[in-house]
Formats: C-alpha cells, structure tokens, sequence
C-alpha cells in the first residue's frame, strides 16, 4: 500500500464556456457522500480565498467539478459532478465559497423515456434504453440482469427515468446509482465482480474498532478513495463496538467484526491543512 502521508488534492472547474481552472494550492475542506442510492452522490466543498477568475467560473449552475485527492504518490478521483449552488460568506480575514454539487445532477434531474416495446427485449435492453436518455451519464458496471426475453411487449413505459430505473431495481432486485458519471448496476447484497477487496486494519490506516450493526458493520479509516459503492472490503480487527441493541434479548451470529462487507454508503471529509482526512464507511455483510 502507498505510505499515507502529505495530503495531496486538486480541483478541477469546467464551466459550459470558457477555460477549465484547476486548484490545487489554496485551502480545501470537503465533505462527499457516495452510496448505492439511486439518489445522487453529493459534495459540499469550500474554497478559501478564490480570486476573482475562479469565482466567475463557480457562479453558473451546472458547471462540471472533479476532486481527486489522496496523498503524495497517490492520489485518486473521489468527486465528479455538477454545481446545484454556490454560497459566499467571510470567516475573519478569509473569503470561503461553498460548492454544492450533485454526481450526473442534469441527467437525474431531467432525462426523461417514452417507448412502446412492440418486440420481446431483455430487461438489460430495456435498461440501456432508459439510460440512453441520459445526455452525459454514460454504462458503467451492469452486472446480474435478467437476459432472457421480458414481459415488456406492448408496453409503453413513460415517465422520469430515473423513477423508471427505480422500478426495475425493485422489481428485479438490483442496486442502481451514479458513480463518477457512470450508471452502475449490480445485484443487491453482491459486490462488484473482479475488484479486489479493500483491506482495512491497523496497518492500512483504519482508526478506532469497527462497529457491528444489525446488517454488516461500519468502520472509519484514514482517506481511503478506493473505498467506493458496492465495492467490497476485508476488515481484520478483533476489536469491535456493538449497535445490535440489548445483547440480553439478541441472537447474535458474530462476536467481531472481522469479514468481508460491500460498501453502501461512503462519507470522504478533508482538510487540506489540518483537521479531518478520512473515509467513514456503512456496509452489508457479503455471505462467501
């Protein structure tokens, strides 16, 4: 593993017209949430001290932000997406912008699908068709779809298609999200296939113990980016709180932690100075 040291990060800013501007020296902090949702991935990221050019380019909705951060050696994407708002305010001598911005914000908001199958399609033909509408969120991972020939048929399908892709989740029983751009598709309770897991333990950077919960167990570790949705991670510890309720009443099938857990939603905070540089992890527990 790459030594976890010297925080390194770089923002890039692409607005619809004009010059892309990337930062990498003034002051950052974030705060990136990252799950299976369909919902989107969501980034809070504040700016000391922009000048003038950087502010312009921050003031229309839409444009395109990518946060790649890490440490010295190491340093890997953790946000991209599109503004929602900007705020201005003044912390002492220190002018901060604040950026919300949303993962595939346009698309989520706005594709929509009208179709009438005459024809028997797979339901991964159907899905792709959905996606399609998309005019920036590109097939990611799809993984586990049913590909014989579907009851869709003389069907119009009509509507958000985001609120149609959350049908077939439901029905199908599949996680669906935007990561990084990218439509991501895989069964519930399975990881991506062919991805190592992410170790995480004392030596990679993990603080704390884990904690048990009713459904896997969550951890906090030193900023991880390799720690995404519907990855899966290996933690080793013997150590471990408990979320599980009164253990005088519970049948509880594990005494640790220790397992291998799909990642369902990821919290990235940072600072570039001091203060915070981790990943607070929430997972499900993965029967091997």
């Amino acid at each position: 593993m790459a030594r976890q040291y010297k925080r390194v990060y770089d923002l890039t800013i692409t607005p619809d017209t004009g010059e892309s501007r990337v930062i990498s020296d003034l002051r950052v902090t974030f705060e990136i949430t990252k799950s299976i949702l369909s919902f989107p991935n969501l980034a809070r990221i504040v700016i000391y001290n922009p000048n003038q050019d950087t502010l312009s380019a921050l003031q229309k909705k839409f444009t395109k932000l990518v946060l790649n951060a890490g440490y010295e050696g190491d340093v890997r994407l953790l946000f991209k997406g599109e503004i929602r708002n900007v705020f201005q305010s003044k912390n002492g001598v220190d002018r901060l912008v604040t950026v919300y911005a949303g993962d595939g914000e346009r698309d989520w908001q706005n594709a929509s699908f009208n179709k009438t199958f005459t024809e028997s399609v797979s339901i991964s033909a159907a899905i792709r068709d959905v996606i399609s509408t998309f005019e920036e969120v590109t097939v990611g991972v799809v993984e586990g779809l049913p590909t014989v020939a579907d009851k869709l048929r003389g069907q119009t399908l009509s509507g958000s298609s985001k609120d149609i892709l959350d049908g077939f989740a439901e029905e199908y029983g599949f996680d669906w999200s935007i990561q990084d751009n990218e439509v991501v598709i895989i069964p519930l309770e399975e990881a991506l296939e062919g991805d190592e897991a992410v170790l995480i333990n004392a030596a990679t950077g993990m603080i704390g113990s884990p904690t048990l919960t009713e459904i896997g167990a969550d951890v906090t570790t030193l900023l991880n980016p390799r720690l995404l949705p519907n990855r899966a991670y290996k933690i080793e510890s013997v150590n471990v709180d408990v979320q599980l309720g009164n253990l005088f009443f519970r049948d509880v099938n594990k005494t640790n932690a220790e397992g291998l857990y799909k990642v369902q939603e990821v919290i990235f905070k940072g600072d570039s100075r001091e203060g915070d540089w981790l990943s607070s992890v929430k997972g499900i527990t993965i029967n091997v």
